[in-house]
C-alpha cells in the first residue's frame, strides 16, 4: 500500500527545512576559554602520557609506529587516544580535502545523527572535549536543550574541533591504493605513486571501507549511468527539479534522498520498499549499553551468527526527522509491498514494473546500503587473499549460502589473522576498525558513533600493547642504562655518606 496525499491530515507536518542554528554572541570567547579548560584538564590527567615508544627504521629512514587510513571520528578518536597513550609517532591518511572527511559534509543528507546527543566515546573522560560542551559554548544552552539529536552540519563542525584540538599529524588528499604486509611491517602504495612504510596500519575507513556501495545488477544492466545514481555516491540534486524521481529502498539513506529531491524541487518523489511494513523501531539504541558495547567481541561464533542472521532480516527505522517530513509533501508517495520486479528504458524514461503497478521516472536513486566484500576493495587485495574467513572456521547450521562467510574473522585485538598460523607473515600487523569487524566484533558495536565508548579504548589498548611487546628486549637494559640521580643531598647528608668530594647524587 502507499501513503496517498488524501489520506494525510489537514495539518502535517511543516515541509520546510529546518532554520539553521545560529552561534552565540559570544562564541569565539566561549570556545577560547573551553579549549583552555580541556588544555588544564589535560594536564591534570597527564601521568604516563609521556612518548616512550622506540623508533624504527626503513631503508634507512625513520618511519611512523602507526599508519591511520581515514582522519573521520574514528580516526581522530584512535589517533587521540595513542597519542595520550604517550604514542605519538602516528600518520593519519585520508582522501578527502581537510575537514571533509568522512561522510557528514560530502554525500549524507541526513539532517541529524542517529545517536543520543549524549554520545560519548571521544572525549577520552574529559567532560570539557565533549559535543555537549562544544555545542553549549558555540550555540548556547537553550539551544542544546531544544535538539534531541546533534544536527549532522554541527556534528562535522565538532569533528573538525576536535581535530584542532588533537593536533595529530594528517596528510589530507592521499589514496591509499595498495597495503602490502611482512614479518616487519607494512608497505602503503599511494594513488600518486608515492610509498609509505609503517610498524603497523589501522583501517579507519568506515562502511565503505570493507566493500563497496551496491547499485543492483538490474539496475547496472538496464540504465544508461546518468539515469540512476546511488544515495552514497552522491548525486546533484539540483539537477532533480521539475523532474518525476522513484527511490529504491526504505531505510535513513532513502528518506534522506526523498527529502533532498523534494526540497529541490522534484515534481514527484516515489519510495518503494519491498516488506509489507515500514520498521518503526530503533534496533541500534537496544545495543547500547555497557555489556554489549563493551563486550560483544567475547560472544560465541553462534551467537554472532545468529545476531547477523536476525539483523539481516528486521529493518532499521528510518530517522524519524526526515521520514515526517517526506511523508508531509504532497507530491510524495511512500509504497511498501513494492518490490521492483523489471526495470527498462524507454524514451529518456526509467519503466519500472512492481506488484502496485508501472511507474515512469526521470531518474532512479538506490538507497540500497552496501556490499561488505574485501575484493571489492583494490587496496585489500593482499589482505583478501591471506585472511582468515568465517567460512573457513565456521558452519551454520543453515548451510554455507551466506555472503557472510566471506567476511574476515577478526580477532578481539581488531586483527585480521592469517588462514593458517605463519602462512601470512605481518598480516596481523593491519587493524581492521571498519565495517569488516562487524561480524567479530558483535555487529553494530564495531564501526557506528557508538563504538566510540568501549571499541576504540580496545584498540588503542591492543596497539599499545603490541608495540610494547616488539621492544620487550630491551626493558630489562633500559632500566640498566638509568644512573640520573634522583635527588640532591644536603651538606650534611654528603658529608655522612662521605660524598663532599663526589659529584651530585
Amino acid at each position: 500500500m502507499s501513503v496517498s496525499p488524501a489520506a494525510r491530515p489537514a495539518h502535517p507536518i511543516s515541509t520546510d527545512p529546518p532554520a539553521p542554528l545560529q552561534d552565540h554572541p559570544a562564541a569565539a570567547a566561549r570556545l577560547a576559554s573551553l579549549r583552555a579548560q580541556i588544555r588544564a584538564e589535560m594536564d591534570m590527567m597527564s601521568f604516563a602520557t609521556q612518548p616512550w615508544v622506540i623508533g624504527q627504521q626503513y631503508a634507512g629512514q625513520d618511519i611512523p609506529d602507526v599508519v591511520i587510513i581515514g582522519a573521520g571520528q574514528s580516526g581522530l578518536g584512535l589517533g587521540h587516544m595513542l597519542k595520550r597513550r604517550g604514542i605519538t609517532n602516528v600518520l593519519l591518511l585520508d582522501r578527502n580535502p581537510a575537514g571533509y572527511e568522512g561522510v557528514w559534509d560530502t554525500y549524507a543528507r541526513n539532517h541529524e545523527i542517529r545517536s543520543p546527543k549524549g554520545i560519548t566515546g571521544l572525549e577520552m573522560g574529559l567532560p570539557s572535549l565533549t559535543v555537549h560542551s562544544w555545542f553549549v559554548a558555540r550555540y548556547g544552552q537553550p539551544a542544546w536543550d531544544a535538539i534531541t539529536r546533534v544536527p549532522r552540519v554541527q556534528w562535522m563542525e565538532y569533528l573538525r574541533w576536535y581535530r584542532a584540538i588533537a593536533d595529530l599529524q594528517i596528510r589530507n588528499d592521499v589514496t591509499v591504493t595498495d597495503i602490502a604486509f611482512d614479518a616487519d611491517g607494512v608497505s602503503l602504495t599511494t594513488a600518486d605513486g608515492g610509498a609509505i612504510r609503517s610498524r603497523y596500519v589501522v583501517l579507519a575507513t568506515g562502511m565503505e571501507g570493507g566493500g563497496d556501495w551496491a547499485v543492483p545488477d538490474f539496475i547496472r544492466d538496464a540504465l544508461p549511468p546518468t539515469a540512476y545514481s546511488h544515495v552514497c555516491h552522491g548525486f546533484d540534486a539540483a539537477a532533480l527539479r521539475g523532474k518525476d524521481v522513484g527511490v529504491l529502498g526504505a531505510g535513513a539513506s532513502a528518506f534522506d534522498a526523498s527529502v533532498a529531491a523534494l526540497d529541490a524541487g522534484a515534481r514527484s518523489v516515489q519510495t518503494f520498499m519491498r516488506r509489507p511494513d515500514a520498521s518503526l523501531r530503533d534496533l541500534v539504541r537496544a545495543f547500547e549499553y555497557s555489556g554489549f558495547l563493551g563486550h560483544a567481541a567475547q560472544l560465541s561464533h553462534q551467537t554472532k551468527w545468529d545476531l547477523g542472521v536476525f539483523l539481516s532480516g528486521v529493518s532499521q527505522a528510518p530517522a524519524e526527522h526526515h521520514f515526517n517530513r517526506a511523508l508531509a509533501f504532497d507530491n510524495f508517495r511512500f509504497w511498501r509491498g513494492a518490490p521492483w520486479t523489471a526495470l527498462r528504458y524507454e524514451a529518456g524514461q526509467v519503466v519500472v514494473d512492481t506488484p502496485k503497478g508501472t511507474f515512469r521516472f526521470d531518474h532512479i536513486i538506490a538507497a540500497t546500503g552496501l556490499t561488505s566484500d574485501m575484493t571489492l576493495r583494490p587496496e585489500l587485495q593482499h589482505i583478501a587473499a591471506a585472511a582468515l574467513r568465517w567460512g573457513d572456521v565456521f558452519q551454520p547450521s543453515a548451510g554455507r549460502d551466506s555472503t557472510r562467510l566471506r567476511q574476515p574473522l577478526i580477532d578481539a585485538d581488531y586483527r585480521f589473522q592469517p588462514r593458517a598460523p605463519g602462512s601470512a607473515p605481518g598480516l596481523t600487523r593491519v587493524y581492521t576498525f571498519n565495517s569488516l569487524a562487524m561480524a567479530s566484533m558483535g555487529g553494530l558495536s564495531a564501526v557506528s558513533i557508538s563504538s566510540h565508548r568501549y571499541g576504540l579504548p580496545r584498540l588503542a589498548d591492543a596497539m599499545t600493547k603490541a608495540l610494547f611487546l616488539d621492544q620487550e628486549h630491551l626493558l630489562i637494559p633500559m632500566l640498566e642504562q638509568i644512573d640520573t640521580p634522583c635527588m640532591t643531598l644536603s651538606p650534611y647528608a654528603r658529608e655522612v655518606l662521605g660524598l663532599n668530594d663526589a659529584p651530585d647524587v
